[in-house]
């Protein structure tokens, strides 16, 4: 079920929704919108890999101290101030997100198109640019001519050229009394990506793509280059062997150590795969309570699962040690007081 709303909220993100398609058009054309979108994207969905995350469909932030998060936002302010056709903005850095002016649903459903299908798809093009290109000898302290290392991954592939390239037409804002019409400018610099969405009235043309290329570049390059630093720093303090995943209903916000690759791209998982369904397994009994409450599992071999519902948060610990329940409770308590010492949760 899970799987299926993600599919619906994809199509509604580059289709619009059934309602809106109806009003302008007719059965017969949205038959054919469904066959055309659900053709395509049904082959991409990883159904061996879905799992507990697919069931929240969370979003993965980035921790940032505050004169950081401040930089960012002021940065945002900014450029909404200078180009007043970019409606709504959002900012990624390293597939977290730092920042967004969309509602809860609408920056959801982009993130998950942005983390596992845009940017994988950049990735794996510039990786096979880099191997065949003779000129790919530049080391990565070199500065590009620009002076920057900013580009555009949806827009203009060369801003010398007169193509503006794929930009890809979404809808938001879906839940509201209007849908917004955009189009998604996604431009990065080095780890650090800022997703503009243009008013779709507005003809996009290779002097406001110019433009913003000469006010992001720059600046984005600077502050991705900062934010990086303190990135490394955090990662390097973050030596965790506790595997758990947690979920925050309030803000959509998911965390796991369980999966060497949150956006499971690659089938990596710390754990067997049958304790990754026990874990889908106990999250549908605690829902079915309806209360907030802890549920430990003993599964095969060494392995215990704990879930833990409390108020509006979820929990899920993994422990491998041949302990019995009270040891367990304890494990849980210590992961909760190293790990969410700032998060209530009931004992």
């Amino acid at each position: 079920m899970a799987v299926l709303k993600q599919a619906y909220h994809m199509f509604r993100l580059f289709m619009g929704t059934f309602t809106d398609i109806l009003e302008r058009t007719s059965v017969d054309h949205l038959k054919v919108r469904l066959e055309h979108f659900f053709s395509r994207y049904l082959q991409t969905v990883p159904w061996e890999r879905c799992d507990i995350l697919d069931v929240f469909n969370g979003i993965q932030f980035l921790p940032l101290d505050k004169n950081m998060y401040l930089r960012t936002q002021c940065f945002l302010n900014q450029t909404e101030a200078n180009f007043p056709q970019v409606k709504y903005t959002a900012f990624l850095y390293n597939d977290a997100l730092v920042w967004s002016g969309l509602e809860q649903d609408d920056i959801r459903i982009l993130f998950k198109y942005l983390t596992t299908s845009l940017f994988p798809s950049c990735l794996e093009s510039e990786m096979q640019a880099v191997q065949t290109s003779p000129y790919s000898t530049r080391t990565a302290t070199e500065r590009p001519s620009t002076g920057h290392y900013g580009k555009f991954i949806t827009g203009p592939p060369n801003l010398n050229d007169t193509s503006l390239g794929k930009i890809p037409r979404i809808f938001v804002n879906t839940q509201g009394t209007k849908t917004d019409e955009c189009n998604l400018l996604v431009y990065r610099a080095l780890s650090a990506s800022i997703c503009l969405m243009v008013e779709g009235s507005y003809q996009l043309n290779l002097d406001f793509c110019r433009a913003v290329d000469q006010f992001l570049g720059p600046q984005l390059t600077v502050l991705a280059s900062d934010m990086g630093e303190q990135y490394s720093k955090r990662l390097s303090n973050s030596g965790d062997s506790m595997k758990y995943i947690y979920f925050n209903h309030m803000n959509l916000a998911e965390k796991s150590s369980v999966h060497a690759d949150v956006s499971k791209r690659a089938a990596s998982t710390s754990i067997p795969p049958e304790i990754v369904k026990l874990m889908s397994d106990v999250q549908a009994d605690l829902i079915m309570t309806g209360n907030d409450c802890e549920l430990i599992v003993k599964g095969p071999g060494d392995f215990w699962v704990v879930g833990k519902k409390s108020d509006q948060r979820e929990l899920y610990f993994v422990s491998q040690k041949s302990v019995n329940l009270i040891e367990v409770h304890e494990e849980v308590k210590k992961l909760c007081a190293n790990h969410f010492s700032n998060i209530f949760f009931l004992d």
